[in-house]
């Protein structure tokens, strides 16, 4: 961090008092110090640190961090701390010294309370550094609210603890504090840093580094095709213009938010325009070129790269036929790029990339400064800025998602790739088990990784980690998910109907809210359905996806927890009077019912006990307990998204809504969630409870206890109760049934429902000894608008309870 000519001093003073000039290997930094030891402090303080700057960072540890502000060795006033920095003092010295032994036991964590603002010392210049970090946490000051600092194991923090009833507006309770001075391998220190401008050789070495170590885990040779594309259009920043490209050419990717900044488009009346060489010179006065697109540009241009690509000038945007190729083909073209640069703090393309080319950044440091060491307050940052803007939109979810190496912009800058994680400021060395796999953890590099069958578990986190994430316009939903469709289509025969797999269409369908989902927009021209989750905002729950699908076979489990059979003939239309319908291959039980070895696939048998399964044969390793034909074009076939109304006849019954389930509230309480959408009972017309529902609702005076409701029966179910992995799912239908039966059997005519605190009677069931079967409806709440349902609920209710009831055609929108 390179700031004024008293800083240096201070730098060069700490290279004089503490380095061992035997042991520098850079000749000129020895030169320097030893030139510097001689004649005192003049010109040559700047050429030492000159040579600091660029001596290798990794060798010198970020040594050239002062111990101390002082301006020379006379000045030790600071040396003055209080009784409890003094103890502070010595326990680090003791906790670097216990790490540089490499001693085999675990380090007993230390804690020192240090007090509120008013309690830390004026004159202890521990106590003054430790005040000044205060405006880090972001909160109000209170007296109530005091100072820890707690040596740990491997990590050093400083905490600020607020009381519970507190903690609303603070941003964090603990900062993590490095020391300057390299410890041990175990041990995170800090790097020093430009707080006005961000090193781009820095960004190379991590490329270079990431070639070397990664190979082609990160950046392999092959490109994925771009079918339909037979050239892009990319930026040339040597000549500042839009080009046309090979799909296999070597570019940098930009992703950013692009916000409701006016800004340069490519359109079919300026692409010969832009063409032009110059014609996107940062200072031209022809196009008003976005700062974060300019400062992109920059940055490709210094890291010694030619080729930049960027949405809104690489696709021409009213050019709708090539449009649609783009964003089918948008995973494809991150996962090509070189690296893709991430303007993660940035909430529009106005924003730029701070620390690039003349645009400065501002960064702070806290240093709190002790006789062991100078200890650098670090906030705790994860390398995808998983709180950023960025992080939060729609669109950006597949540039992080399969692009391979990101570097990152979030005010510091660093390097996340498939199988490490780097950071500017940091020595920090993420070094991730490399895997082929995908993992619900992973956040780059996803193409290739993900499951060659059709993994419902896997495509239910996919949606649910897009779902929550804003757009500027709803109706961009199945826009801005196009690319990941695209990416898992070779997976899903069929392909997707907005986003749900017409294989396993039934399914798909079983999807709830985990918290309160709001409807997107309504756009006339084009409408989102409610029966989709892209048709609403917010957290879902896709639970249901992973368990009600049996397709995956576990040997301890050789028979299907739950099976799911269909009832409903799906067909999709456009409008409602142009007859144009698409029939939804809903084919998952034919293929469940009528096995046979499709292409690709081996079948095996347990030789104990005699269950068929089969193996994908490009993943031997996992068992399926039927085989699906697979294939290898990333860009089968999908229909078209405007397929927004389901036509269909379905089997009706009237119910009525009972009384608030207590289930959600305690895993609610468990986890410390805000408030979650919860479930109540379903009553049958002798008042018996014979099911449950999902609301869309977090507040339990909005529920509509007592309400009549009419359902539609959507799929059947069979629940093997006690020989699976999910039994709790089913305690409260096992309860239910148990209890309704026992009422039929006895002849009641009437029975009252049981309240809202009834879980304790269901929770404690003693599983029977031989497994129980559980048949089921899975039931939706509709309700009407004119000639048209929308989904109001989704829940499942007792097969046996379900007496009275018709066919009726229904479409669903």
């Amino acid at each position: 961090m390179w700031k004024s000519e008293g800083y240096f001093e201070s730098v060069v003073w700490k290279a004089n008092k503490w380095l061992d000039t035997d042991d520098i290997q850079d000749e000129g930094l020895k030169d320097g110090v030893h030139h510097w030891k001689g004649e005192g402090k003049s010109v040559e303080t700047m050429s030492i640190v000159r040579h600091l700057k660029h001596f290798n960072r990794r060798r010198f540890h970020g040594n050239i961090f002062p111990m101390i502000e002082a301006k020379s060795p006379e000045d030790e006033q600071w040396l003055r701390l209080c009784a409890t920095c003094t103890e502070l003092d010595k326990a680090l010295s003791r906790y670097y010294e216990h790490h540089r032994n490499g001693a085999e036991e675990e380090w007993e964590k230390s804690k020192f309370t240090l007090g509120n603002l008013d309690d830390l010392s004026s004159t202890c210049p521990c106590c003054q550094d430790i005040t000044a970090t205060f405006p880090a946490f972001k909160t109000a000051y209170s007296s109530f609210n005091v100072f820890r600092l707690v040596i740990d194991d491997t990590d050093i923090m400083l905490k600020y603890k607020v009381p519970r009833n507190m903690r609303g507006d603070l941003d964090t309770d603990h900062l993590f504090l490095l020391p300057t001075d390299p410890i041990s391998e175990t041990i995170e220190h800090a790097l020093a840093y430009n707080p006005k401008h961000f090193d781009v050789e820095l960004a190379r070495e991590w490329m270079d580094r990431c070639d070397h170590l990664h190979e082609e885990a990160c950046y392999p040779a092959k490109r994925v095709p771009l079918p339909g594309l037979a050239s892009i259009l990319l930026i040339d920043v040597a000549n500042w213009c839009v080009v046309s490209a090979s799909p296999d050419a070597r570019y940098v990717a930009l992703s950013y938010c692009w916000g409701q900044t006016a800004a340069i488009r490519s359109l079919k009346e300026n692409i010969t325009s832009l063409k032009a060489p110059g014609a996107l010179l940062p200072d031209t006065t022809v196009f008003k070129i976005p700062a974060t697109i300019a400062d992109a540009m920059i940055f490709t241009r210094k890291a010694g790269e030619r080729y930049l690509w960027v949405d809104s000038l690489c696709i021409i945007q009213d050019d709708y036929d090539t449009k649609e190729l783009h964003l089918n083909s948008m995973a494809f073209i991150y996962a090509n790029s070189l690296f893709t640069l991430v303007a993660a703090d940035g909430s529009n393309a106005d924003h730029g990339l701070h620390g690039v080319g003349n645009r400065e950044r501002d960064l702070t440091h806290h240093e709190i400064r002790l006789p062991s060491g100078t200890l650098m307050l670090n906030k705790p940052r994860a390398g995808l800025r998983l709180d950023s803007i960025w992080n939060s939109r729609g669109w950006t979810m597949q540039e992080s998602l399969f692009s391979r190496r990101l570097i990152i912009f979030d005010g510091f800058v660093s390097w996340v790739c498939c199988e490490g994680e780097w950071s500017e400021d940091t020595d920090r060395e993420h070094d991730y088990q490399g895997s082929s796999h995908f993992l619900l953890t992973d956040r780059v590099g996803l193409y290739g990784r993900l499951p060659l069958w059709p993994d419902m578990r896997v495509w239910g986190s996919l949606v649910q980690m897009f779902n929550q994430r804003d757009l500027t316009f709803e109706r961009d939903v199945i826009d801005a998910f196009a690319g990941v469709e695209a990416v898992g289509r070779p997976s899903f025969p069929f392909g997707f109907l907005l986003g749900m797999p017409q294989l396993f269409f039934d399914i798909a369908l079983l999807w709830q809210p985990e918290k309160r989902l709001v409807r997107r927009d309504k756009d006339p021209s084009y409408y989102l359905p409610s029966w989709s989750w892209a048709g609403w905002k917010g957290e879902i729950e896709t639970q249901l996806w992973d368990i009600c699908n049996d397709l995956l076979y576990n040997e301890k489990y050789p028979l299907p927890e739950v099976t799911i059979e269909p009832l409903i003939q799906w067909r999709a239309s456009r409008l409602l009077d142009t007859g144009e319908d698409h029939d939804i291959p809903n084919l998952y039980s034919q293929y469940r019912a009528q096995p046979e070895t499709h292409a690709g696939w081996t079948k095996h048998q347990n030789d104990s006990t005699r269950a068929i399964h089969y193996s994908y044969n490009e993943v031997p390793d996992q068992s399926l307990r039927y085989s699906v034909p697979i294939s290898d074009d990333a860009h089968t076939y999908s229909p078209k998204k405007d397929l927004c109304y389901l036509t269909f006849k379905a089997m009706r019954s009237f119910f009525k809504i009972g009384g608030i389930l207590e289930d959600r509230f305690a895993q609610q309480e468990r986890f410390g969630s805000d408030p979650l959408a919860f479930n109540v009972g379903l009553l049958d017309p002798l008042n018996r409870e014979v099911g449950a529902l999902r609301l869309n609702l977090d507040d339990v005076n909005d529920a509509p206890i007592g309400d009549k409701c009419e359902l539609i029966a959507l799929s059947a179910g069979l629940a093997v109760i006690g020989e699976g992995l999910h039994d709790y799912i089913w305690k409260r239908d096992e309860w239910a049934l148990k209890r309704w039966y026992s009422s039929v059997s006895d002849g009641e005519g009437k029975e009252s429902h049981v309240e809202d605190d009834g879980r304790d009677e269901w929770e404690d069931i003693e599983e029977d000894e031989e497994s129980e079967t559980y048949e089921f409806f899975n039931v939706l709440w509709i309700e009407r608008c004119g000639d048209i349902c929308v989904r109001k609920s989704l829940g499942r209710i007792i097969k046996a309870a379900w007496i009275s009831w018709e066919v009726v055609n229904i479409v669903l929108g």
